[in-house]
């Protein structure tokens, strides 16, 4: 049987542009979406309303991810993350398009927070279909190809900095509705881009996959498994969504650092993610998964404090410093892990497993950006770094878990 091509498994995860673009847009531009869609007297009120719409389209993703995960164990995973990319094109797009809260009044939250949770669906089954695919399909070099499932990923956000960037540079704040509604549109060329290079894909094995057992059943002997996974996601993404969305925003608000300046400064970042994904996850595929997660989590749990205190300095330099070596520690952190989100379980039920815990994980995750902002206003450096430390605990935690799961198989 031929395996299948790095080239068109790249194709497939372009959709994760898409997905990463929209969820970092929302964050970079919440002070403008809470303006237009939870407008209060008091903005730190608004933006809490805005945070916590991110968190129910997260919340949404373990139910995606069940849903989307049993349809591709039992039929074709390529089909499934190519529906769940549409709903999520369109959904995104859609937001570009939505009427302010002075325009329709309560409806315009309500129809924000529906194609929040359309799209927590799509990603929830989307993204960790592509990890167990890329370690079936490629599971010599799996740490190799999750990495570039990842890079990918980031390609999504780094895009969303850019054209961030551009957009608060282009309009003025008189005209905030183009400044995050032309950033949304924008969603619809990359929609039409992903349908374009995937025009030719075809699913000629599609037919209905025996099982031995009820998914329902299996998953409930695989709770370790769900645990570990759920523990590992929610420390890898919620420092992901820190790092590279909540400290953005943090900058503007609670520094008063220009949107230009911290847009220019989270593009740089991300560039390095692009790149560092793919190397590290081929780095974990030599040296062992586990030797580089312990070994760049200690090294980060250090540094978190300083590398704070050198964001409260307001000076440029200091801030692309500070999260360069985040930006290190993190990517090299995905890199050693992310196959273990698959291969924690076996394979009868593979993707249904990974995606269900991986999504429980990202859906825990949304939260990250609501209770960050939330500790900075009781410690603007201690609150944060002892969020970021707690996280890597539960990452330590989880690789724990999946050590003792494989050591049993043994």
């Amino acid at each position: 049987m031929k395996k299948p091509s790095l080239v068109s498994f790249a194709r497939l995860s372009f959709g994760n542009i898409i997905e990463w673009y929209d969820f970092s847009l929302y964050i970079y531009f919440s002070v403008y979406i809470a303006k237009d869609f939870f407008p209060s007297q008091n903005p730190y009120v608004s933006l809490l309303l805005t945070f916590a719409t991110f968190f129910l389209g997260s919340v949404a993703r373990p139910v995606g991810g069940l849903l989307v995960g049993w349809l591709s164990d039992r039929y074709h995973p390529k089909m499934m993350i190519n529906l769940c990319v549409i709903a999520m094109g369109i959904s995104t797009f859609i937001v570009a398009l939505l009427p302010d809260y002075q325009t329709i009044g309560i409806l315009a939250p309500i129809f924000l927070v529906t194609l929040r949770i359309i799209q927590g669906l799509s990603v929830g089954g989307q993204f960790p279909g592509l990890i167990s695919l890329s370690v079936k399909d490629h599971h010599a070099d799996k740490g190799f190809a999750v990495g570039l499932v990842f890079s990918i990923s980031s390609l999504g956000f780094l895009l969303a900095s850019v054209v961030g960037f551009v957009s608060s540079s282009l309009f003025s704040h008189q005209e905030a509705q183009f400044i995050w509604r032309v950033p949304f549109a924008l969603s619809g060329l990359l929609f039409l881009i992903y349908l374009f290079l995937n025009r030719h894909e075809s699913y000629p094995d599609v037919h209905k996959k025996k099982h031995k057992q009820n998914v329902f059943v299996w998953l409930v002997q695989q709770y370790k498994a769900i645990i570990a996974v759920t523990l590992l996601t929610t420390m890898a993404a919620s420092l992901y969504y820190i790092v590279f969305t909540y400290l953005l925003n943090y900058q503007t608000t609670e520094l008063n650092v220009s949107e230009q300046t911290a847009f220019l400064i989270n593009s740089f970042s991300l560039i390095f993610a692009c790149l560092l994904y793919p190397m590290f996850g081929q780095f974990a595929d030599r040296i062992g998964a586990k030797q580089l997660f312990y070994t760049t989590a200690t090294l980060f749990f250090i540094s978190v404090i300083p590398m704070i205190y050198l964001i409260q300095t307001n000076e440029p330099m200091w801030v692309f410093l500070a999260l360069t070596v985040f930006t290190l520690f993190m990517t090299a952190i995905q890199g050693a892990i992310s196959p273990l989100f698959a291969e924690a379980f076996d394979s009868e039920w593979r993707t249904t497993g990974c995606a269900f815990a991986y999504s429980i994980g990202n859906g825990l995750s949304g939260a990250a950006p609501l209770v960050a902002l939330t500790l900075v206003h009781i410690h603007p450096v201690y609150g944060l770094s002892v969020l970021m430390m707690v996280l890597l605990g539960l990452g330590a935690i989880g690789l724990a878990l999946i050590n003792n799961i494989q050591n049993s198989k043994t």
